[in-house]
């Protein structure tokens, strides 16, 4: 199998890895081809030319010997390929859901082509399968959440992650931070602190006390301090699926989060396990979550622990092996 990877985001690059290390445990051959972007990435300043720059790159990077099966990461790396023989097509949200209005209508036009035509559609989510526009069979498969060693300490009362400040709703978070944070500490990871606090001003938002920015730091360094915190917060103005608030409630982090539109994956979870931490208000919300004792965190970390089971490495290879294997035609 070739896995085609686009990888344009932190946890698309993790799944992707993570599929292939689980389609090499099930016995298969998988070579991945990671797409470069290049010097074009500059155009990408409206998701029309965003897509076209990226899934043009996808086309140059699927070049190479033939699979038995082409694996796509993304519907953009899926919308300009060639016939090249067999294939499917893995995918978070469809353009059908995260494409709308004028400038989405030439992706949402040729997702509808492309998928209709793939053997397999791999969504991670039962949202994102329930909304891909086409009959062709489809399977979930999640991203696997491994779980996390207790840490040692829960010294940070709450962390976010902001690397899209935009869409990660930084200027929400800030605003109720500015609220209900007083003496405590917000860490803010994935944006550095200057180019942070210049889109902030842009929104009319003042920089709280109590923040600390941590910028970028390797996946192992994210989640050493995902498992000190005792809140993760959440304000996505749109959500493709949560995985880092999945991997969040893995660590033992409560999570506080606003309603996001979109297949989030997690939103459901948070709601199961305090609905008083899901709030369109945030700052009530993450009130609720700061008022928590550590009984009460306790008693949340064994409830998530349960309700993650279905995203465990053993459950997801499960899958992997017994069922996306024989759909795509190779034997046990």
């Amino acid at each position: 199998m070739a896995l085609v990877s686009l990888g344009t985001t932190p946890g698309l690059r993790h799944a992707d890895g993570a599929l292939a290390e689980q389609l090499r445990a099930a016995g298969l051959a998988c070579e991945v081809r990671e797409v470069r972007i290049g010097a074009a990435g500059s155009l990408r300043r409206n998701p029309a030319i965003t897509d076209l720059v990226e899934a043009l790159a996808a086309r140059r990077a699927a070049r190479g010997p033939e699979a038995r099966v082409t694996l796509y990461s993304t519907v953009t790396a899926a919308l300009l390929q060639p016939s090249r023989g067999p294939y499917a097509v893995r995918f978070d949200s469809p353009a059908a859901l995260n494409r709308p209005g004028l400038s989405g209508a030439w992706q949402r036009a040729r997702e509808r082509w492309v998928l209709g035509r793939a053997k397999l559609l791999l969504p991670w989510s039962r949202r994102a399968a329930d909304s891909a526009p086409t009959d062709v069979p489809r399977l979930v498969v999640p991203v696997p959440v491994p779980a996390q060693e207790p840490a040692g300490t829960r010294d940070i009362d709450v962390l976010a992650y902001a690397g899209y400040p935009q869409k990660r709703g930084l200027d929400v978070i800030c605003r109720a931070w500015a609220q209900v944070g007083a003496g405590r500490t917000l860490v803010v990871g994935g944006v550095e602190r200057e180019p942070a606090l210049a889109w902030l001003a842009k929104q009319g938002v003042a920089e709280p006390r109590g923040v600390d920015w941590r910028g970028l730091v390797p996946r192992s360094e994210w989640l050493e301090t995902v498992g000190r915190a005792r809140l993760f917060v959440n304000a996505s103005r749109w959500e493709d699926y949560g995985l880092s608030q999945l991997e969040a409630l893995s660590a033992g982090a409560a999570l506080v989060t606003v309603p996001s539109p979109g297949p989030y994956e997690a939103l459901s979870l948070a709601r199961s396990l305090a609905p008083e931490l899901v709030d369109s208000d945030l700052e009530a919300a993450l009130g609720a979550g700061l008022r928590l004792g550590e009984d009460e965190l306790a008693a949340y970390r064994a409830r998530a622990a349960d309700a993650l089971a279905p995203y465990r490495p053993d459950a997801v290879q499960a899958i992997v092996s017994d069922e996306l294997l024989p759909a795509l035609g190779f034997g046990r």
